[in-house]
């Protein structure tokens, strides 16, 4: 599954550390964005925070930002329709932990990028995509701007959640549906055995000693 980590890594390391607009140029679903990176740019530059309390202040943030259970049920594919109520949400749990663990596990590797929101579109209702492009001081030289773009979908109750993200048109969601797709069809389709595999791998990811 190492792939579909290093494409999320590099979507909420950005997302994190942003550089602001002005909120009146901005749509309702942008500016949810823009000050969603606001945050995380006080985190990362709170220097009385020690790495595991900058660790705590970007998991809380990410639980406000992602709607887990609807990513995780995306990457079941039609085995959703079929696996027990309860092992569902024993999955969606160990989803949640495995995914912002490993966001929080390559914190560090953040390298000065920053993100420029550039517009929004709805595909249907309460369902946006956002556009941003990425600038990065190490490519000073190259006129190129990496393109980024999230999925935003308003939960009905007044606030906006992130369900999917892309670089140079690479959709996270695909991409980590086809690794747990292949995960799932080498051990019988078992719901329960992704299960344990990402409660496995989030307990080591969120060992800030490993």
């Amino acid at each position: 599954m190492r792939y579909g980590w290093r494409l999320s890594i590099f979507v909420v390391v950005v997302l994190s550390v942003g550089a602001p607009l002005p909120a009146g140029a901005q749509a309702p679903v942008e500016a949810f964005l823009q000050q969603s990176i606001d945050r995380g740019i006080a985190v990362l530059k709170d220097k009385s925070l020690d790495n595991v309390g900058r660790r705590e202040k970007i998991s809380d943030m990410l639980v406000e930002l992602l709607d887990t259970r609807k990513m995780a049920l995306f990457m079941l594919g039609n085995l959703r329709e079929t696996a027990a109520a309860s092992d569902l949400d024993v999955y969606a749990e160990a989803y949640k932990a495995y995914t912002i663990a490993s966001y929080e596990s390559q914190l560090g590797s953040y390298g000065g990028q920053s993100l420029k929101v550039t517009g929004s579109v709805e595909r249907a209702p309460g369902d946006y995509i956002v556009d941003a492009v990425v600038v990065d001081p190490a490519l000073s030289d190259d006129p190129a701007l990496l393109p980024v773009a999230f999925r935003v979908v308003d939960q009905r109750d007044g606030k906006f959640a992130v369900v999917d993200a892309s670089i140079a048109g690479i959709w996270l969601g695909l991409a980590q549906r086809a690794e747990f797709g292949a995960y799932l069809n080498q051990h019988g389709r078992s719901v329960a055995a992704l299960t344990a595999h990402l409660q496995e791998t989030a307990a080591r990811l969120a060992d800030p000693a490993d």
